[in-house]
């Protein structure tokens, strides 16, 4: 085997098959420390967490994902974690994330709290919102109505309610809506509409135009922006692992 493919198949490798990406969905804007670091075997990684596109896939450990602000085998050879009796110890990581079993690709919808211990955390199956495909999660407390138009002027419209969200519920087919088509490039009108409590009528939340991608799913999360107190969106690009 050459030495390019040796290359190319430890790079295959060291891509996890299976395991978990993170993205951050703020609805105050509140971020995490950047970069974090996490264990990957013997050795410890850096990683940064944001909106919009997923961090690189890491596997789980003992069920679950942990975070350090600072690289503990740094922290480790500096001597800034001892016991009493002088020997040194492992720094306690500043988040850790229990991790659904099953295996498989699943990506954490990652809310930051006003303190790292207070992050909130979500999983999707990453194979439950597929590329070639528009997606909508509501997180809002607001019932949505999604309307689409593939003529593109609403001669055609389709029409689909898209359920409130509940905690004890997660993210699942009463406030989730896709639309998949095998046709890449193909364009959708689409108006989202929100109903405030207490109102008879929807209102316009988005109207605008989607196209469908061959190489990522588009998903729009609906979150409740605090400080006008109305629904917003938040966009991710779950493309395929690099």
């Amino acid at each position: 085997q050459s030495r390019a493919g040796s290359a190319d198949a430890a790079k295959e490798a060291a891509v996890p098959k299976s395991g978990v990406r993170f993205v951050i969905c703020s609805p105050t804007n509140a971020q995490l420390p950047s970069p974090l670091y996490y264990k990957s075997g013997k050795e410890f990684k850096a990683v940064s967490i944001s909106g919009r596109v997923p961090s690189r896939r890491i596997r789980p450990e003992g069920g679950k994902v942990e975070f350090w602000d600072e690289d503990p085998a740094e922290a480790v050879a500096a001597g800034k974690d001892k016991e009493k009796g002088g020997k040194k110890k492992m720094p306690e990581p500043i988040l850790s994330i229990s991790v659904p079993g099953g295996g498989g690709k699943l990506l954490c919808i990652v809310v930051p709290g006003k303190e790292v211990s207070q992050t909130q955390t979500y999983f999707l199956k990453e194979s439950d919102f597929p590329k070639k495909g528009m997606h909508i999660i509501n997180f809002s407390s607001y019932p949505l109505k999604m309307i689409t138009s593939e003529k593109g002027d609403f001669s055609d419209p389709s029409e689909k309610t898209i359920g409130v969200f509940r905690r004890d519920e997660g993210i699942s087919d009463n406030n989730t809506w896709s639309y998949v088509s095998d046709e890449v490039g193909k364009s959708v009108a689409f108006a989202l509409m929100y109903k405030d409590k207490d109102a008879k009528e929807f209102k316009r939340l988005k109207a605008s135009m989607f196209s469908i991608s061959g190489r990522q799913a588009q998903i729009n999360m609906v979150v409740k922006d605090a400080a006008r107190n109305t629904p917003k969106l938040l966009s991710i690009q779950l493309v395929e692992d690099k």
